[in-house]
């Protein structure tokens, strides 16, 4: 739902946007000085326009999560939408994404935990090292990432590494609290709370222009609206202000979606559901569940809500992930601490974890879609804790990883194929779209616009099967290496994986 935005320029949806939100396998216990999202938010930096909180505590003594996520199996290490340190209790996830690309100038995590990692723990586990930034001693990781302790009980996690960037935040941060600039994220953060399960939030004022919004009306057949009514309804498009999506665990999983506006949406109640569809697929983020969603459009705001299934929730979690410290995997005591140790658990949770990456995806009739899930998925391998995990399945996660890479980068360049061809197909005059005196946007030749729609699609249909051919050759090369693999691991470990 957050890669409303990318839809709407054709772009897909980056790596960066936030939308970000995780569930751990992890016991959480102790007591320490408790944080809240409020004192959290006092460090979000000020250009933040992108937002995820997760109160992990709550979620994870959810019936859902206590089936789903919490035990320690190879299995719901597959399931789980994304990981977090063991013994945190809340994320607040900030970033600021252009959205135009979608892509983050900069990701940031704020993790509450029971007790911080050591700092030499933490170097050492990622093969980093310790750093003072302007007053204090952080680890930078080889995974482009600035691990921050603040205070007792409050872990930051940076990425890119850009050192000046993040000295600049730290001795902003320690002067004063923060100053979020978007008036949007600003009231969602105020409105967390100990009741918030997952909330996702991203500012969209001023993303789109209302031309934009009205050629993608125009390449796409949405039955539901009038001739007649296609100016109107790009009008109400291009005063969207942003988009919150709300995520309650209990027994199952379930969510609602607010798109608000500056001015009034109701003609768009017959036209919300199919246009949203096509957001999210044209996005790069399909998520079947909407289909049987219910979708209302009035006042300022179109709403949707319904279930979630493990898979939507997982595919809606894994555009972004923050890094996170190898060493908090060894962090529990007991048996828990001989298990995270163990080189055969950790390579087999390695291992299952990047085979469940794989097995989600399904197929996707969108370019972007595509393209968002081979590199977010690169991204999540990359960041994948490997201490003690066996050399020859990191060797393979990172072939893995190089490969859907290349995946994401066909899609990528068929994408800036496909807006080549459309564009070099002209409208049928000088420009199809003008602002009278009041700034009301207008549109001519409908009949001929229809031929060019179509001229456009079948143009777009002929670089999508291109580019899906090579993908799946790709993704069966990467299918091919995985049972020489699996079987050397259990001959290795003699633990079946």
């Amino acid at each position: 739902m957050i890669a409303v935005s990318s839809m709407l320029c054709r772009t897909r949806t980056g790596a960066g946007v936030i939308v970000i939100a995780v569930i751990v396998l992890t016991l959480l216990c102790g007591a320490a000085a408790r944080a809240d999202f409020k004192s959290l938010a006092e460090r979000i930096p000020d250009s933040a326009n992108a937002v995820v909180a997760v109160n992990v505590e709550k979620v994870l003594n959810t019936p859902y999560a206590q089936s789903e996520w919490t035990p320690k199996t190879a299995e719901s290490w597959a399931k789980q939408p994304m990981m977090v340190p063991p013994g945190s209790r809340r994320l607040l996830m900030a970033s600021d994404v252009r959205t135009d690309t979608m892509e983050p100038f900069w990701e940031m995590c704020l993790m509450e935990m029971n007790q911080l990692p050591d700092l030499k723990a933490m170097a050492a586990a990622d093969g980093g090292h310790i750093d003072r930034v302007w007053d204090i001693e952080a680890v930078c990781s080889p995974v482009n990432a600035y691990f921050v302790p603040l205070g007792q009980t409050t872990l930051a996690s940076i990425t890119p590494a850009n050192r000046a960037a993040v000295t600049r935040w730290v001795r902003t941060a320690a002067t004063r609290p923060s100053n979020i600039q978007s008036d949007y994220i600003r009231k969602v953060v105020g409105m967390l709370s100990d009741s918030t399960d997952i909330v996702m939030a991203m500012d969209l004022e001023g993303a789109f222009g209302v031309p934009q919004i009205r050629r993608f009306l125009d390449e796409h057949d949405f039955k539901q609206i009038k001739d007649s009514e296609l100016d109107s309804v790009a009008q109400a498009l291009g005063k969207m202000q942003g988009i919150t999506l709300n995520i309650t665990v209990g027994q199952d999983v379930s969510a609602k979606a607010t798109v608000d506006f500056d001015g009034d949406v109701s003609l768009l109640r017959n036209s919300a559901k199919a246009i949203m569809l096509e957001v999210l697929d044209t996005a790069g983020m399909q998520i079947r569940d909407v289909e049987q969603w219910t979708v209302a459009a009035s006042g300022k705001q179109v709403t949707m809500s319904g279930k979630l299934s493990t898979a939507s929730l997982r595919n809606l979690l894994m555009i972004v992930s923050s890094p996170i410290p190898a060493a908090t995997l060894a962090s529990n005591t007991g048996a828990q601490q001989a298990a995270s140790t163990d080189p055969a658990v950790a390579s087999q949770r390695y291992y299952k974890t990047i085979c469940g990456y794989l097995d989600n995806f399904k197929g996707s009739n969108s370019v972007s879609q595509g393209a968002s899930w081979a590199r977010a998925t690169a991204k999540r391998i990359e960041q994948l804790p490997i201490l003690n995990v066996d050399p020859e399945l990191v060797q393979w996660g990172s072939m893995v990883s190089l490969k859907l890479k290349q995946v994401g980068a066909g899609f990528v360049t068929t994408q800036t194929q496909i807006n080549a061809r459309v564009s070099g197909i002209a409208d049928p005059v000088y420009s199809s779209y003008s602002y009278d005196h009041e700034g009301v946007l207008h549109s001519a030749h409908k009949a001929d616009m229809e031929n060019v729609r179509r001229q456009r699609q079948q143009a777009a249909l002929e670089q999508k099967a291109q580019a899906q051919q090579e993908a799946i050759r790709i993704l069966s090369e990467i299918a091919e290496t995985r049972p020489a693999v699996r079987a050397s691991m259990v001959d290795k470990y003699k633990l079946e994986f």
